[in-house]
């Protein structure tokens, strides 16, 4: 009996190790992801008879190749703003080529309303990426959108680009200051979820890795040698 509830005992110890290691752990990682929190470089927004420029400078903490395919993801692209209702893979029957249809919130102050985008997207052989508006098939007159992919090691150096030319009223009330507002806003937390996907990707593959390489150790372990008598205390 004494045996016994030392060994619960024992048990109950260790048990409380691991949980305050685990949460310690847990508290460490969060204070690192903070600490290492996406460092926004410039946000800009500017307009002219009726095109807004856009340029968004960032370091991001996650590798190119990951940045490149969160942003490639386009059957996914409403995780990367609350703006986008829907997102839909197209393919153009003249060209060919990979079209992104897109339905937008598009609101600031008390202005809100649904707008249709499509753009034709493509990679540069620099790694970089492109979407140009089809204005036959969209809401805006023109547009052109590229994201700069720089490579940091394990970090990288994101930049967005674009001009924007809505085709739709916008409210003499609203006014063309919060709309620069609202479209600098989106695209800061824009960013901010780019990171965030790309981080856990990141994790995610590390784990992977992980896991396997302990399942090809587990494997080369020798078997039980059946032949022994093992023995219950």
């Amino acid at each position: 009996m004494y045996r016994l509830r030392w060994l619960q005992l024992s048990r109950l110890i260790y048990t409380t190790r691991l949980m305050l290691v685990g949460n310690f752990v847990l508290f460490v990682q969060s204070f690192i992801s903070q600490a290492q929190a996406y460092e926004l470089k410039n946000a800009e927004v500017t307009e002219e008879n009726g095109i807004f420029q856009i340029q968004v400078t960032a370091t991001i903490n996650a590798p190119a190749e990951y940045i490149r395919q969160v942003l490639t993801d386009y059957t996914h692209m409403y995780r990367l703003s609350s703006s986008i209702i829907e997102s839909e893979v197209l393919t153009s029957k003249k060209t060919g080529k990979t079209q992104i249809r897109t339905k937008l919130l598009a609101c600031a102050s008390v202005f809100c309303r649904e707008v249709e985008r499509v753009d034709a997207v493509r990679t540069l052989a620099s790694g970089d990426l492109q979407a140009d508006i089809v204005p036959e098939l969209s809401e805006f007159r023109s547009g052109q959108a590229i994201w700069k992919i720089k490579s940091m090691s394990d970090r990288s150096h994101l930049v967005y680009e674009a001009t924007l030319e809505p085709d739709f009223y916008i409210p003499p009330i609203v006014g063309v200051p919060a709309i620069r507002s609202s479209l600098k806003d989106e695209f800061i937390a824009t960013f901010e979820r780019i990171e965030r996907i790309a981080s856990i990707n990141v994790e995610r593959d590390w784990n992977d890795e992980h896991t396997l390489a302990n399942a090809v150790i587990a494997d080369n372990e020798p078997p039980c040698n059946k032949e022994l008598n093992a023995v219950v205390q």
